[in-house]
């Protein structure tokens, strides 16, 4: 009766406890609750954040950026919505196109003067600037864990992740539909036969193959690393491992192959002619306008190259193929830029808030920059919508693929591939010209 009447007791008093303590809860609940609401209030009718603040002094914070599709959100987003979070941080916008950029932001950490923060590329593009000190560590801003493992290692080296990856994009061939129709291509070509036979098809009714943008060296970049792709990593993916080991060079069969067919895609009139006069923004325009069936770009062009031009047409965009009929195709899928921030003393508090306020879930900036952003969402909350990104890559579900080429290369070996291969356009070189070129500065700097 007495371990009846003890266990009744324990009963009665666990759930008085429980009662209480539900009791409790709910309220804190509620003010918790209250205090969400209030701060989503305050977020709504103020365009700022509660949870962020910077209590140092005024600064000017330099940020540079490569143009391109985000132009508005950088210059006018960015800076606006960070002064209104922070008003004693005022952010100062430099763009600059793609051919110079680089040097401009080597020249400028050289002479102690680089930007607080900055877009670059990752893996072997960042780890010089890394290396020489440039770079602030940012391992401690919370909100890199909320971004896809796989994309933020490509930031990281020793263990400190340097920068915000900003997504994935894929170099590709973007191409009419309509004018695919009229030449009687009803699919997209997935090796090197088929590619070369939807070129003749579209020639032999009047209908311009290719257009590309030469004189803007850095676009030759994106056809002969979607040709490299199959024509090098289909047979050895280690490749460019392997060439820190002196086992593989740039003058190996894989390279010849790729710049070959690259060239032969020139000589054999598939390209518009005097592409070295026309840059990367004339050569899209000339696409969006009809006035060529194809061009190769990227995912990143998304903006420029669904803008409305002369003529209407349905999109599509495919890989372009350098695999035999009996290969499987190796296609791009690559991290895109990050957002790095300068070592730069004095500034390291008002960077951090800065991009802390940027990259975290839920926050006006971070909202107005994931709207704006072109490249493929890696933020664990985001998800691509684009059809026809999606059926891109369900296609292509299965491959293998390859990053852009250059990520695993020391710089200054795709400048010498770009600028030697425009000699190429021009007649002054050809496809052994170009792997010496890119052999050599590699000897040089690697």
């Amino acid at each position: 009766m007495r371990k009846k009447l003890v266990s009744c007791l324990l009963v009665l008093s666990m759930v008085g406890t429980a009662l209480l303590t539900g009791c409790s809860g709910n309220e804190k609940k509620e003010e918790a609750g209250a205090s969400k609401e209030t701060e989503k209030t305050e977020q709504a009718s103020t365009g700022t954040d509660p949870a962020f603040t910077y209590d140092g002094d005024d600064v000017t914070l330099n940020f540079m950026f490569i143009t391109g599709g985000e132009n508005e959100f950088y210059n006018k987003t960015l800076p606006e919505m960070v002064n209104k979070q922070f008003p004693n941080i005022e952010i100062e916008v430099e763009e600059l196109p793609s051919d110079n950029y680089k040097s401009t932001i080597q020249m400028k950490f050289a002479s102690g003067e680089g930007p607080d923060m900055f877009e670059w590329w990752p893996d072997k593009q960042a780890e010089p600037l890394v290396e020489a000190g440039y770079c602030l560590d940012l391992s401690d801003l919370e909100c890199i864990g909320d971004f896809r493992e796989d994309m933020v290692d490509s930031f990281t080296f020793d263990d400190k992740n340097y920068a915000v990856p900003l997504g994935s994009s894929f170099l590709t061939t973007w191409y009419n539909q309509e004018l695919f129709k009229e030449a009687g291509i009803s699919e997209v070509p997935m090796n090197w036969d088929e590619f070369i036979a939807c070129c003749d098809a579209l020639k032999a009714k009047g209908i311009t193959p290719i257009v590309m943008g030469d004189k803007d060296a850095y676009v030759i970049q994106f056809g002969t690393y979607m040709m490299g792709a199959s024509c090098i990593y289909n047979e050895n993916p280690d490749f460019d491992d392997q060439l820190y080991t002196g086992e593989t060079k740039f003058t190996d069969a894989g390279w010849v192959d790729t710049i070959e067919k690259y060239q032969y895609l020139y000589d054999n009139g598939y390209v518009m002619a005097d592409t070295l006069g026309l840059s990367h923004d004339q050569a899209r325009q000339a696409f969006i306008d009809g006035r060529a069936a194809m061009t190769f770009d990227g995912s990143f062009g998304w903006e420029a190259l669904m803008a409305d031009g002369a003529s209407e047409f349905e999109r599509g965009i495919f890989m372009l193929p350098s695999n035999e009929k009996d290969e499987e195709l190796v296609y791009n899928l690559t991290p895109a830029e990050g957002i790095f921030a300068g070592a730069n003393e004095g500034h390291e508090d008002a960077v951090k808030a800065v991009m802390s306020y940027w990259f975290t879930e839920g926050t006006p900036l971070f909202e107005a920059w994931a709207e704006s952003n072109d490249n493929i969402p890696v933020h664990n909350s985001l998800s691509d919508e684009r059809e026809m990104i999606q059926e891109y890559m369900t296609r292509y579900d299965g491959l293998s693929t390859i990053y852009n080429l250059n990520n695993a290369w020391p710089s200054g070996v795709s400048d010498e591939l770009t600028a030697k291969f425009q000699e190429v356009i021009a007649g002054e070189a050809d496809a052994a010209d170009v792997t010496k070129a890119m052999e050599s500065k590699f000897e040089q700097v690697k």
